[in-house]
């Protein structure tokens, strides 16, 4: 099948963000099989500007979209965060083609004011959403024409190459890395906490203040130094929502601690991942797993075993290859399959 997969490859970084999801989903459709064509919006609408301003390089986004879609004749178009592309744009598209199918991917959590409306002008041009929050909400936002549908943060074994649970001799012992506090300061006070709590443990923490966010071989380098994770995502309450950080640590064999109130606990055990209730529990196992180096090696090396064999770069690009286009699920997956609407 021929496939155009338009995202943000931010290429102004010159390769910094090589690990990024979007990359992984076009890893995953090659892999399958399919012919994909990659198109970087914002890449492509700065272009026209010498210093990335003004709307004009929208325009000429759009227009090279087209172009690209006339000359390659897609049956499918997956817009990965592709927020220069416009509905009209779409329309155009599906006027050109009219067994086109569009699909969404949205990363972003729901729980984000920015991201309700983003979701719903997208509704309107494409036929499923695909997106790393599960559960009832997701009908709010389904219509006759445009279903919704979870997808998990995919690990890419020739992205996530690490194996930490080989390694003993780590500088440090428990990683945890965020943008930054500003935005969720809880997330701050927590890692101050538990700093507070196991003084005992060696801590690699990012994007508290004082400590920028890490991005790059330098995250990386930050994973590969640690035994240990904390998957800390914007909110540990709405159900199984995630940052890419989950696939990451555990795609790179880390021990990672995740917040029973994600539900991840559903899929996964706790002979893969340390599913913690509250602070106290998290210390608590910490302390445990600061004095048994074998067992975090034996649980982190199950975990990574696991999320690698379920949230596969493939299965996750098979997936949405079925559910948009219609076909019947060729696999049992291991997370929820419901399409909403």
């Amino acid at each position: 099948m021929r496939i155009v997969l338009a995202g943000n490859y931010n290429e102004k970084r010159a390769g910094t963000n090589y690990y990024a999801t979007v990359r992984k989903l076009g890893n995953g459709l090659v892999r399958n099989g399919h012919h994909v064509m990659t198109f970087s919006d914002r890449d492509v609408s700065r272009e026209v500007h010498r210093w990335g301003i003004g709307r004009g390089g929208d325009r000429h986004a759009n227009k090279r979209l087209v172009e690209l879609c006339d000359n390659f004749q897609p049956e499918l178009l997956i817009l990965f965060h592709a927020d220069k592309v416009s509905n009209d744009t779409v329309r155009e598209i599906r006027g050109m083609l009219p067994g086109l199918r569009v699909a969404v991917v949205n990363l972003d959590p729901i729980f984000l004011p920015e991201n309700p409306p983003r979701i719903r002008r997208f509704a309107e041009v494409a036929d499923v959403t695909f997106i790393t929050t599960a559960g009832e909400r997701l009908k709010e936002f389904a219509t006759p024409t445009h279903g919704m549908a979870f997808i998990p943060n995919p690990a890419d074994p020739s992205i996530e190459t690490l194996k930490c649970f080989e390694r003993d001799d780590q500088p440090f012992d428990f990683l945890c890395t965020i943008g930054t506090e500003l935005t969720t300061p809880w997330r701050g006070r927590m890692m101050r906490d538990i700093e507070a709590r196991v003084p005992e443990a060696r801590y690699s923490f990012h994007g508290l203040e004082g400590r920028p966010y890490l991005q790059g071989h330098d995250y990386m380098d930050a994973i590969a130094s640690a035994r240990m994770g904390l998957n800390l995502s914007r909110a540990d309450d709405h159900y199984l929502y995630s940052s890419d950080r989950f696939a990451q640590y555990a795609g790179n064999g880390l021990l990672v601690f995740v917040a029973r109130s994600t539900g991840y606990d559903e899929i996964f055990s706790d002979e893969e991942f340390v599913f913690f209730r509250d602070l106290d529990d998290l210390a608590e196992r910490l302390r445990y797993f600061l004095k048994n180096d074998g067992e975090r090696q034996r649980v982190a090396r199950n975990g990574y075993e696991r999320y690698h064999a379920f949230f596969s770069e493939r299965l996750v690009a098979r997936y949405v290859e079925e559910v948009v286009m219609g076909r019947p699920l060729s696999e049992d997956y291991a997370w929820p399959t419901e399409v909403h609407g």
